[in-house]
């Protein structure tokens, strides 16, 4: 572990298409913010779960280093771009290796190839896949904070803007199951296993 990585898993969507939080879904046995948690622990000596208040408490503090934050109040509900600001806002580094809640496939290797790209003169390393830019499974550095919160203040949410604003470096990678993403229970039912349990319940 290396304190030049904080650890960001985006955990405050409103998971409308899931119809329930998609944090607490399971693929043998593991919750889906664990599968996230589990890909960046690796490199980082702390990691921070940004969730909304009402889903605080749901988290388990099982391990010293991962601490569970809201966005910060300004900006609260505001999409990925204020769940970053908010860790930044939480705690300073120099890098922050960022993954959502919704990719139970991502891997600790999409880090460990991401980080070898890593150099002073770049504000952010995005992987691309099948031609997609994957700007929430990605590593940015402290100095893109200052245009977050500008962004923010002025109604702008979008994250690929954020993007067109900074020196980023693409990586094109070639492992297109690691980035699924689980947006419905359509989503699950096609590529989790039906035995698997979600919420604590088996899947008849």
């Amino acid at each position: 572990m290396n304190d030049i990585y904080q650890g960001v898993v985006l955990a405050g969507g409103e998971s409308r298409r899931f119809g329930s939080p998609k944090a607490f879904a399971e693929i043998d046995g593991i919750p889906f913010y664990q599968c996230s948690i589990n890909a960046i622990q690796p490199f980082c000596s702390s990691i921070v779960i940004v969730t909304k208040p009402n889903l605080q408490e749901k988290f388990k503090r099982d391990r010293h280093n991962v601490a569970v934050i809201n966005d910060v109040k300004e900006f609260r509900g505001q999409g990925p771009l204020a769940g970053l600001y908010s860790a930044m806002e939480y705690r300073g580094s120099p890098w922050y290796m960022v993954t959502p809640i919704d990719v139970p496939f991502v891997e600790a290797s999409i880090f460990g190839q991401l980080i070898k790209f890593i150099d002073k003169n770049i504000d952010g390393i995005v992987p691309i896949v099948s031609g997609k830019k994957q700007p929430l499974i990605a590593i940015y550095n402290y100095s893109i904070k200052d245009e977050i919160r500008h962004m923010l203040e002025n109604g702008e949410r979008s994250v690929q803007q954020l993007l067109g604003k900074f020196n980023i470096r693409y990586i094109p990678m070639n492992i297109e199951q690691s980035f699924i993403n689980i947006n419905r229970k359509t989503d699950f039912f096609q590529y989790i296993q039906p035995e698997v349990s979600i919420f604590g319940e088996e899947l008849k």
